[in-house]
Parts: structure tokens; sequence; C-alpha cells
């Protein structure tokens, strides 16, 4: 799907009840080619995100099914051979956010199966986030436990969906997570 702006997963076998709750809500969805996945298109993504929480309160259906939701701010297609410096291309213009506290960077993988080992990506992207940010003059801080922002990388194939995940967003929404 061109220009998702969510990705969200499903709690086991749930993914065609997921598909209802979310178009529902608003949301141009489909599968997203691995089990348990979809992807989609909102247009007001923080009315989305209000329309979400509000329906796990009162909705019977959208709670059994969603397991998580991840707003996504920019995609990019890469190689399993380039995967690193693509997706640190692709997450500089967060850098002013990254700049004003803590983060980590993590990388969750659907497909390219024994090509890309999520924690070396992550650490590569991670590595090339700190030292464009210390030419900055910033001084990076990682924090592993409860984070200023989460680099959150979303695969599906060879196309990846990136987003800051940053504490208020996390808090103001539970659904919004990473592992």
């Amino acid at each position: 799907m061109a220009g998702w702006n969510i990705l969200a997963t499903a709690a086991e076998g749930r993914r065609d009840a997921l598909l209802l709750s979310l178009r529902r809500l608003g949301a141009r969805v489909r599968g997203g080619g691995y089990r348990n996945v979809v992807v989609g298109r909102v247009d007001d993504l923080p009315g989305f995100l209000d329309r979400v929480r509000e329906a796990l309160a009162t909705d019977p259906l959208l709670p059994t099914a969603l397991a998580k939701l991840v707003p996504i701010e920019a995609t990019v297609r890469f190689t399993a051979e380039d995967a690193g410096p693509t997706l640190a291309a692709a997450a500089e213009p967060f850098l002013d956010r990254l700049a004003t506290g803590s983060f980590f960077v993590r990388l969750e993988r659907r497909g390219l199966k024994g090509r890309v080992h999520s924690p070396t990506v992550e650490r590569d992207v991670g590595g090339r986030l700190w030292q464009a940010l210390e030419a900055r003059g910033v001084t990076p801080r990682v924090d592993f436990a409860d984070p200023d922002a989460i680099l959150a990388i979303e695969t599906i194939g060879d196309e990846a969906g990136l987003t800051l995940l940053d504490r208020t967003l996390r808090r103001a929404y539970p659904f919004v997570k990473m592992r």
C-alpha cells in the first residue's frame, strides 16, 4: 500500500476482526502480507489515535483484536545490503527531535529472514544517528528503560515505516508500543 501511515498487529487469529474494527474507525486498511499484520492510511492521524483509544474502552470487538498500532511518519524502500545506511538516512528528519533527550532504535522486521539481523541494523542506525547528533554538538543519550523517544522502524519486506514514539505519545496511547 503506497503511502501507509499506520501499521497494526492483531492478536493471534484476529486479523479480520482488526481490519473490520479499524475500517469502522475510518482507516483504509489491508493485510500487510504477513500473519496478523495490517497496514493502512488515515487522513487525520491524531484524531484516529483518539478514536482507537475511545473504541478500546467502548467497543467490544477492538480490544479482542488489537495487539499494537504504530503511527508511521515516513516510509522508505531498502535492501538487505544497504539497510543501515538507508534507514539512518530516512531517520535524519528526526534528528532535531532526538537531540532533546534520550532515545533508542527498535526494528521490527517482517521478511528478509536470514538476510537482515534486526539487532545489527538497530546498532548501525543508532550509531549513525549518534554520530550525526555529535556532529551537531549534541551529547546523545541512550535509555532502554524509559527513553524520551523510540525511533521505531517497522518493516514489511523491503519497505520500512519509521516514526518517533515519544514518551508523551506512548503514555497517551498505551496501544502504541514497541517490543
